[in-house]
């Protein structure tokens, strides 16, 4: 069973992650990909924002507004409750339906969700309704960790267990060091990059592009970081 992200304690701990990391080459990207591709003023959907860590992120660099919903209400609160959010709002999801029109966003994101949910059909439920929500034109990017980086110990986390193969849809553990050096154990979902391809296809979106940083130049973290992308981003375009 994957962690239960409805639980105070364990939103609690995740919000004191360190993702430095995933800043530098998960959001980073992600969002100057973004930017280029549709400007910044832009309405953004980030599907399962958290404490609005990312969302933050966005309008610190000038995307126009953002919308974030989360199934966590003690999640939404923190993002509300942020005196930096500036021209962004936080609701909680209660229904497999999100309470926007059709055709509201200009893009969406969705930031280590899809490995949080442990079954195929629940993903086409949230890429279906993203696709419902976004404007003709508009562009979902799916983030998560690589699914070809499993044992990989980086500098701040390690999704699964050194030299075991996972099959698809299998649970697998990702270790995230927490900054006084607890090791806090999350228990995710492994998806095969064929599956994200095809829940995308099946959703409704046509154009699909698979982008993967690394960082040859890297000093402060492991071996691992110089020759594996720590994170996979699909880019998927509403036509």
């Amino acid at each position: 069973m994957n962690t239960d992200w409805m639980n105070e304690e364990a939103s609690n701990l995740f919000d004191q992650y360190d993702d430095y990391l995933e800043e530098r080459l998960g959001y980073t990207p992600l969002i100057e990909n973004l930017k280029e591709s549709l400007g910044p003023n832009i309405s953004v959907l980030d599907y399962g924002c958290g404490g609005g860590k990312v969302s933050r992120r966005l309008i610190a660099r000038g995307i126009k507004t953002v919308t974030g919903v989360d199934i966590s209400q003690t999640m939404v609160d923190k993002a509300s409750s942020n005196i930096n959010r500036g021209n962004s709002s936080y609701h909680q999801i209660t229904t497999d339906v999100l309470n926007f029109n059709d055709n509201t966003f200009d893009a969406a994101i969705c930031c280590y969700v899809f490995i949080t949910n442990s079954e195929k059909s629940d993903l086409l439920k949230i890429a279906k309704e993203i696709h419902r929500t976004l404007k003709p034109g508009g562009i979902l990017y799916v983030l998560d960790t690589n699914p070809d980086s499993v044992g990989i110990k980086f500098s701040s986390f390690m999704s699964g267990d050194l030299n075991k193969k996972y099959s698809d849809g299998e649970t697998k553990p990702v270790y995230l060091e927490l900054p006084d050096g607890r090791i806090f154990k999350i228990l995710d979902t492994h998806w095969h990059k064929d599956t994200y391809y095809n829940i995308l296809n099946e959703a409704g979106f046509k154009t699909i592009e698979l982008f993967e940083h690394s960082d040859a130049d890297a000093s402060k973290d492991t071996e691992g970081l110089r020759y594996y992308p720590p994170f996979a981003m699909f880019k998927a375009t509403k036509f």
